[in-house]
């Protein structure tokens, strides 16, 4: 007899059946979109400013501070990056120059594509 109750109060038990809403699906800024730049300590003179981005996060990173494994894949510097849930969607490098030759609206168009 127990084991029929407990299976009926199971059975009309609510039951979260999806995941909770993260901020962007309930009308926040989108964190899922991150536009990352990475540069170098000795090079700081070519950073470009990419706060005034919108609908994204926009992170910072010194190369110096990374771990080997990255710092392998990263063959010129500054890089700017947008990834789109984890994954790299765009990818702008520096010439030989080490300065990048990026437009923000060009970044920005990327980022409102996704």
């Amino acid at each position: 007899m127990r084991t029929l109750l407990l299976l009926a109060f199971l059975l009309f038990a609510p039951i979260r059946a999806t995941k909770p809403l993260n901020n962007a699906q309930m009308g926040g800024t989108s964190q899922e979109v991150v536009v990352l730049q990475v540069n170098a300590k000795w090079n700081r003179q070519h950073n470009i400013n990419l706060n005034s981005l919108v609908g994204c996060d926009v992170q910072f990173a010194w190369l110096e501070e990374q771990h080997e494994e990255f710092k392998r894949q990263i063959q010129t510097v500054p890089i700017i990056v947008v990834y789109h849930n984890n994954k790299p969607i765009r990818q702008w490098s520096a010439d030989l120059s080490f300065s990048l030759d990026v437009d923000l609206n060009e970044i920005q168009s990327v980022v409102n594509t996704l």
